[in-house]
């Protein structure tokens, strides 16, 4: 039981040790959502908002976790 409420924690504390960069996933992940479905994008447009809006996102959180 503590090796789960450990896995727990650490689940947990992915989120909120940096919620900016999760909640900037969470939002490169809606754009692709409506870009495929909503816009019937083709895949390798969908594929693009999602590498380059991770990447993006993880490039603003390190330059916000380096000042």
């Amino acid at each position: 039981m503590n090796a789960l409420a450990a896995v727990v924690k650490e689940l947990v504390g992915l989120f909120v040790d940096d919620e900016g960069l999760a909640l900037s996933i969470l939002g490169v992940v809606a754009v692709a959502f409506v870009t495929a479905f909503g816009l019937h994008a083709p895949s390798l447009v969908t594929g693009a908002v999602v590498v380059l809006g991770c990447a993006a996102a993880l490039a603003v959180s390190a330059l916000r976790g380096r000042r």
